[in-house]
Formats: structure tokens, C-alpha cells, sequence
């Protein structure tokens, strides 16, 4: 028994380290000023609702500048954080899913492929704040450029029953 014991403990180590991903140091954090938009009400729940913000500057520059690295240090932007808060407090219970997407900014709409965050499953979930889960995907090419566009995209349980401000907090991660 002592040995099956020892055998699992082991195997469960050595599953965990190698599962590890190894993302590198981290070199400066790349915090956006927030965004606010509307949901409107009465939006009906058999298409996404998308908000779209396009022109936004990178800053990348700024961020390199006020961190002391260069652009060669960096090997990976990545998503660290983002919030969406109901600006009056108002329930967001009518939503089943957020996706939080970046693309360049003269593609006419973002894809799946270019999701940043998300969150599912907060559908009838009495909450004004929305914690949104980082991606995987690597936006150093992006964000290292000029202007990028930011999609929020509203996946609908039910009909919104009324319209809903919101502001949208963000980071990402540069990592060496």
C-alpha cells in the first residue's frame, strides 16, 4: 500500500510539472483605459450582440518606454485581466456568455480566433460585475502595432429587459 502510495504521488507530480507551461518572465504590464457602451434593450437572444470600438491607439511605444526593455525582449503579449462592470449596478443575469475579442483594425469584423477573454455559463447569475478568464493566444503582433479593434460580443439567455452601460477594464501581459 505504501508503495502505491509513493508510485501515485509521484506519477501526480510528474503529470503536474509536465503539464506546466513554461510562459517566460514577465517583463511590464500593459493596462488600457477602460471602454463604456450600451446594451440596448430588447435585444432578442438569436444573434450576438456585438459592440465594436475600432481606432484604439496600442501605446505600445509608451509601455516599452515606461518598462526600461525593447522590443526584442518581448516574445509574448498575452491577456492578464479584464472586467466588465455594470456601470448603474444593474443585474446582467440575461446574459449566458461575454467574449471579449482583438483584432487589427481595418478587419471588417473580429473572429473567434482573435478572442482575448471570455466567460461562460452566467446566465440567471444575479451579478453587476463580470470577471472575465484570459485567453491563450499571443497578441505581441497586434498590440505591437499602431491602432487595434476591440469587439465585445453578448451571447443572450433572454431578451435584455433593459439597456445596460457598461465599462470594460483590460490588461495584457508582455513576457520575455
Amino acid at each position: 500500500m505504501r508503495l502505491f502510495s509513493g508510485l501515485f504521488l509521484l506519477t501526480v507530480v510528474m503529470l503536474f510539472s509536465a503539464c506546466r507551461d513554461e510562459i517566460g518572465e514577465s517583463l511590464f504590464e500593459m493596462d488600457y483605459p477602460p471602454k463604456s457602451f450600451t446594451l440596448a434593450a430588447g435585444t432578442n437572444t438569436f444573434v450576438s450582440s456585438v459592440v465594436a470600438i475600432s481606432n484604439i491607439p496600442t501605446n505600445y511605444p509608451n509601455f516599452l518606454n515606461a518598462s526600461g526593455y525593447s522590443a526584442m525582449d518581448v516574445t509574448k503579449v498575452v491577456p492578464r485581466y479584464a472586467r466588465l462592470v455594470s456601470v448603474d449596478g444593474l443585474d446582467t443575469g440575461f446574459l449566458s456568455e461575454v467574449s471579449v475579442r482583438v483584432c487589427p483594425n481595418n478587419q471588417q469584423d473580429c473572429t473567434a480566433a482573435d478572442e482575448a477573454f471570455y466567460i461562460d455559463d452566467i446566465y440567471r447569475r444575479n451579478i453587476s460585475n463580470i470577471n472575465l478568464l484570459p485567453g491563450l493566444g499571443n497578441f505581441k503582433d497586434l498590440l505591437s502595432s499602431g491602432l487595434y479593434k476591440l469587439e465585445v460580443v453578448f451571447f443572450l439567455g433572454e431578451i435584455s429587459p433593459y439597456s445596460v452601460d457598461f465599462r470594460l477594464e483590460y490588461g495584457f501581459e508582455a513576457f520575455k
